[in-house]
């Protein structure tokens, strides 16, 4: 990508790095985790285990033959400066005033509103097809999960001599992210000497990386994640969950073992300056207990390292979770939970949910996150059961 305005360009680019976001990740991989703060490493069923922790497909009732879930669609969004309603007022503007200078007033106030901008947005989806069996467990899953980050620079040249048609103001964002295919498999053991069971999995996947650095005017960038960078590569996640006693699990996930990184497409400038990041995978411990006693249940997740995205960017989480499920004889479900940052770059979220099972078998989750500051995600499912 070549840039005439370089000077400006190339300095929004240098400072993305810089700037301290809050997080819009959404907090959980499916539905029902997510209303539940994010929880899932020792209370996920064995239909999402592959998302949270692979052992836990051994998690599954006596009656339970076959499960699908098509598909799990999660979006978060952190505005805290309303730059996306501002983005498009302005552009809405803009393209008035070339035949309409009378608006020249409320473009200028329009385009001031956008300096120092900034907004972070992710997505998660999800499929599962699960066979649980007493051998051994398994699933057939695909999930992909992209996060995104923008910032917005006013030019004062644009100000001085105006033309919507070439502006120097600019907005520039950063996106990576993975597609992962794969099967779980898991096995459960009795432990003789206690009478308990101690549960392994395995994911071995098949995983692609997507990386993009996005530079455009502000007149016309509409973040959207066009011809990023890519790369695949093998990955592996690992699992194990043990019941110490009746109703209590203690669960354990390493997921993304292999480290893997992209470099995203370079910005250059006029003098051959250039600017580019690099999206990172790193292995991502999770520690989780949870006490399920069939019409009620309560877990909690920590996050044992924290997660940075971009080598250059200066961007972690890391949350410790809190969520409870309340189940009425396997039709209704209602859930809340709360995920407590443990970075500066993030914030606390408070989530809730509802779930709609008739017979036990066809059934959807629905569930909601929000924090301070425009910090909103939004997930649903559709699950099937045999």
């Amino acid at each position: 990508m070549n840039i005439n305005r370089s000077g400006i360009s190339l300095m929004v680019a240098a400072a993305l790095p810089l700037v301290s976001f809050s997080s819009a990740a959404y907090t959980g991989m499916d539905a029902r985790g997510g209303a539940m703060g994010g929880t899932g490493v020792a209370s996920a069923s064995y239909l999402t285990a592959a998302f949270y922790n692979p052992a836990m497909a051994t998690h599954y009732k006596d009656n339970d033959d076959f499960g699908l879930l098509l598909p799990s669609i999660n979006v978060s969004a952190h505005d805290a400066d309303d730059m996306m309603t501002k983005l498009d007022d302005f552009q809405k503007l803009n393209d008035r005033l070339e035949s309409d200078p009378s608006v020249r007033g409320e473009w200028e106030d329009a385009l001031r509103a956008l300096d120092n901008g900034q907004i972070a947005a992710e997505a998660k989806v999800g499929m599962v097809v699960s066979i649980p069996n007493r051998f051994v467990s398994a699933s057939l899953f695909t999930k992909a999960d992209v996060a995104a980050f923008a910032v917005t620079e006013v030019a004062d040249s644009d100000f001085t001599n105006p033309n919507p048609n070439d502006l120097d103001s600019m907005a520039t964002g950063l996106a990576g992210g993975t597609v992962d295919l794969g099967v779980t498999l898991a096995k459960s053991f009795e432990l003789s000497a206690y009478g308990k069971r101690f549960s392994v999995g395995v994911s071995p996947k098949f995983q692609k990386l997507v990386a993009l650095n996005m530079m455009e005017s502000v007149s016309t960038f509409d973040f959207e994640i066009d011809d990023p960078e890519q790369s695949s590569a093998f990955n592996m996640d690992l699992g194990v969950s043990y019941q110490p006693i009746d109703n209590v699990t203690i669960g354990f996930s390493a997921m993304n073992l292999i480290s893997q990184e992209l470099e995203t497409n370079k910005i250059i400038g006029d003098a051959g300056e250039s600017y580019s990041a690099t999206f990172m995978v790193e292995p991502q411990y999770k520690l989780g207990a949870a006490y399920a006693n069939g019409w009620f249940t309560i877990a909690a997740d920590v996050d044992l390292n924290k997660q940075q995205y971009f080598k250059q960017f200066d961007y972690s989480t890391q949350f410790a979770k809190l969520g409870v499920e309340l189940d009425a004889w396997q039709w209704a479900q209602l859930r809340a939970g709360y995920s407590h940052s443990m970075t500066d770059h993030a914030e606390s979220l408070m989530t809730a949910g509802i779930g709609f099972t008739p017979f036990g078998a066809f059934g959807f989750d629905l569930a909601g996150q929000f924090g301070k500051d425009n910090n909103y995600g939004v997930s649903a499912q559709l699950v099937f059961t045999l």
